[in-house]
């Protein structure tokens, strides 16, 4: 189970261990059985029907899932834990300045938020002040591993999660994968198509269409209810990607500003220090 972090190359992860013949992964950029009660509650075996629909398995194959922001919702961790207690668990630690940047664009990019990055602080004070949003969680606070990665190990020991670094996975992305094929006890010789990045945050051509696709593609839309009736979870997917891929581009996207990387950086470097102690890896790059 690849549990996090967003925007740290986790689709990519997920697509590379999926190629493995003795593996199975999903399409679908996330999988939600252990983050959504309805899906919960409707059981295990609707959960692998939705998710890997045409999928040749048997007992001895791996099943690969992902779900980018499962390592900060103890609910669901609780859950796996109780469903799957031997699994093995993956994180890929991103430079939260970084992952916050990319998120907020790819956030922007589908027409979820309307601020500029600029006011990102503005999101912290709020926040201090009691005024909670989803966008202090998203932004912000996902980039505070340390405090995640200590609820992480009260229900899994340490051997049971493999911590990888954002920088490390893009260096030497056929390497890692191979370490994980070797921990699930499968032939770690093969080699994934690594030249293919995957969930790349593109600048859109019409923030006006991409609020249009975003509305239409949530859960509470009816006509999506109706069309998730009449056609598989897996084709449902592809077709939603595939309205959102009409409306990007290859422009690149503006740079972080620099008075709101260097707040940000400010802010978490006690947070990166606590994690550099926790996993004993240097992130001194994290901090400037």
């Amino acid at each position: 189970m690849i549990i996090g972090a967003q925007k740290a190359a986790t689709t990519s992860m997920l697509r590379y261990l999926g190629e493995h013949p003795q593996c199975i992964s999903h399409p679908q950029q996330e999988f939600s059985f252990y983050t959504d009660d309805d899906e919960f509650n409707e059981g295990w075996e609707t959960a692998l029907k939705k998710y890997y629909l045409h999928k040749s398995y048997h007992k001895e194959t791996k099943i690969i899932a992902k779900n980018a922001s499962l390592f900060t919702y103890e609910k669901g961790l609780q859950r796996l834990k109780e469903h799957s207690p031997n699994c093995e668990i993956i994180i890929i630690l991103r430079n939260p300045v970084e992952r916050c940047y990319s998120s907020y664009l790819m956030e922007k990019n589908y027409g979820s938020v309307k601020f500029e990055f600029s006011e990102i602080p503005n999101l912290l004070k709020k926040h201090e002040e009691n005024d909670e949003s989803w966008g202090f969680n998203f932004f912000i606070n996902y980039g505070l591993y340390a405090q995640y990665l200590k609820n992480i190990y009260t229900y899994f020991p340490k051997e049971q999660v493999k911590i990888l670094l954002f920088r490390d996975f893009n260096n030497n992305p056929v390497e890692e994968c191979q370490n994980i094929f070797r921990k699930l006890g499968i032939n770690s010789t093969f080699r994934p198509k690594v030249e293919i990045k995957h969930n790349i945050t593109q600048k859109t051509r019409s923030q006006i269409y991409a609020r249009l696709v975003r509305r239409f593609l949530r859960n509470g839309n009816p006509i999506k209810k109706i069309i998730k009736k009449i056609m598989p979870g897996e084709k449902a997917y592809k077709y939603g990607e595939l309205l959102r891929d009409l409306n990007k581009t290859n422009n690149k996207n503006e740079s972080m500003n620099d008075e709101v990387k260097l707040f940000l950086i400010e802010y978490y470097k006690p947070h990166n220090i606590e994690l550099e102690n926790i996993i004993g890896k240097d992130l001194s790059d994290w901090n400037i």
